[in-house]
């Protein structure tokens, strides 16, 4: 289709720099003795102090300590030591996760100063796998949206086109990634956090099964919290799927996670659900989906296209909507709230009025679901969960018992432009309509609502240049099957553009936007 732009593999590890090395060749370079960890480490610094200025991804820096460590893991393979499967690879970490030696803000100026001591589980198997984290990547406030601006560090610009947003709540991590200041990040997703930012910036990213993977030692909840929070999971983000289940088996070490079943393409049953006339989608989107349906089904794919029946986001978004109106209630003071637009004022009636006065006035989907959660009592919560875990199971039954694969997009729309303020004000237009701002949500619903595993693969660029992925979404547990298919997928659409063909592999200015950019804090 023409188009559509679809780009040639990217060449030999030699002819790549450092910086846009994957993972899994960075390590193998190390093994090999090619370079140095420092090396590595100074080539993602360089990469850091040339885009950051004018992209504002990373926010916190502690490389006195990176560089000394990346020196002794250097020493250490000098004297045959392995230290683990990530042995002295340097790497940013979203803003989110508590990493002694950097703050952890959650882009929240109340956690401004918050300095933790200790990891969590998951980074402690980063750590004890030999990474060297040396930064941290911006976020929304408290991580809830999906763009990544906040009072303390500003906004984060796409590095495709920097007028447009990088999606959120990861979307400083995926902007590290895509620009080479990074090889590999770790993320949270509950409202699309990890597959959105992959989607608008072009790099890969997994949700894991929800349960599968702790998410202690992240804000929120509050710093100290040890109750794992419903909905939100950790994942790992790359520019490359095998270096998505490098990461994964490092952080599900314990899982005992099943192998894919399926090597090829052509054993694959995929169902490829990309409309739906609850959320309809930008045309430049349904025309990368049609080529990609084209080239799976010549793979020999077994591809059928819809929407599950009687299992459409209908029926999914309501009730995720509804789970997350309950965690905004819990997470949020009144007050933070209120400066979103989540009001309630007539407390449990207001549910009631928002159903009527959505059949006369154009409000955001299942706005009254979201409302009723906010207000709903602990019983109701009970009850929500339930409905939420006979969904699942039908939707197991008569969609995952017959397809392996669900292809969905992971939101409506490409990057769009920056849009800031009362978040209930914000519309996007995409194909000529104004839509509200809560339809970014409704596409991660039925993953999210269902605790499956999803992954976010790179596909295509749309005619203006901006990156489209695919939802990758599998059944409970099969984790390595989906990235598995990222991987097979990348076989038959090239992927995108490598990163350092795009338009951002030339440093450029900071761009005016609402929120202002501050340069990293930096301990050297």
């Amino acid at each position: 289709m023409s188009c559509i732009t679809y780009h040639v593999q990217a060449p030999q590890v030699t002819s790549i720099p450092l910086h846009f090395l994957s993972a899994t060749q960075a390590l193998a370079g190390l093994h090999a003795g090619n370079f140095s960890s420092r090396d590595l480490l100074e080539s993602y610094i360089a990469r850091v102090e040339a885009f950051n200025p004018g992209l504002n991804a990373i926010v916190d820096q502690n490389l006195a300590s990176a560089r000394a460590r990346a020196d002794k893991a250097d020493q250490a393979r000098r004297q045959g030591e392995h230290w683990g499967p990530l042995h002295g690879l340097p790497m940013t970490v979203k803003d989110t996760w508590e990493v002694p030696g950097m703050t952890c803000t959650a882009g929240a100026p109340e956690y401004r100063q918050h300095r933790p001591t200790q990891p969590g589980p998951v980074i402690q198997r980063v750590l004890e796998a030999g990474a060297i984290p040396f930064g941290k990547t911006n976020v929304p406030y408290k991580a809830l949206d999906v763009q990544s601006f906040n009072p303390i560090f500003g906004t984060t610009r796409n590095p495709w086109d920097p007028t447009r947003t990088c999606g959120g709540s990861s979307g400083g991590a995926a902007v590290a990634l895509a620009t080479g200041m990074s090889p590999l990040e770790i993320g949270s997703d509950i409202g699309g956090s990890i597959r959105i930012p992959a989607h608008f910036c072009g790099i890969y990213g997994h949700k894991a099964t929800h349960g599968l993977i702790s998410l202690r030692g992240h804000i929120p909840g509050e710093p100290g919290h040890l109750s794992e929070p419903p909905l939100g999971v950790p994942g790992p983000m790359a520019r490359s799927a095998e270096d998505l289940r490098l990461l994964l088996d490092i952080m599900a070490a314990d899982a005992n996670l099943p192998l894919p079943r399926h090597e090829r393409l052509d054993q694959y049953r995929v169902l490829m659900w990309v409309d739906d006339p609850d959320c309809p989608i930008d045309l430049d989107m349904t025309a990368v989906y049609q080529e990609l349906a084209q080239r799976l089904r010549a793979a020999g794919a077994q591809i059928d296209i819809g929407a599950p029946p009687g299992l459409g986001l209908h029926e999914l978004y309501p009730p995720y909507f509804k789970q997350m109106g309950a965690l905004m209630g819990a997470w949020l003071t009144g007050a933070e709230r209120r400066a979103q637009g989540m009001v309630a004022p007539l407390g449990r009636a207001t549910a009631p009025l928002m159903r009527h006065l959505g059949k006369v006035m154009c409000l955001p989907h299942s706005l009254d679901r979201f409302v009723d959660g906010m207000t709903m009592k602990l019983g109701g919560w009970f009850d929500v969960v339930e409905h939420a875990n006979h969904l699942r199971e039908a939707f197991i039954g008569t969609v995952l018992n017959r397809y392996d694969i669900i292809l969905a997009p992971p939101t409506f729309t490409p990057a769009f432009e920056h849009v800031q303020g009362l978040m209930a004000n914000r519309r996007i237009t995409v194909n000529g309509q104004r839509r509200h701002y809560s339809d970014l949500f409704m596409w991660i619903a039925p993953a999210t609502l269902m605790g499956l595993p999803a992954t976010s693969a790179p596909v295509a660029l749309t005619p203006s240049g901006l990156p489209v992925n695919v939802q990758i979404i599998g059944a409970p547990r099969m984790d390595r099957e989906t990235v598995q298919f990222a991987a097979l997928l990348a076989e038959v659409t090239d992927g995108i553009a490598h990163p350092r063909n795009a338009v951002f592999n030339h440093p450029r200015p900071a761009h005016r936007l609402a929120a202002r950019s501050v340069p990293p804090r930096t301990n050297v």
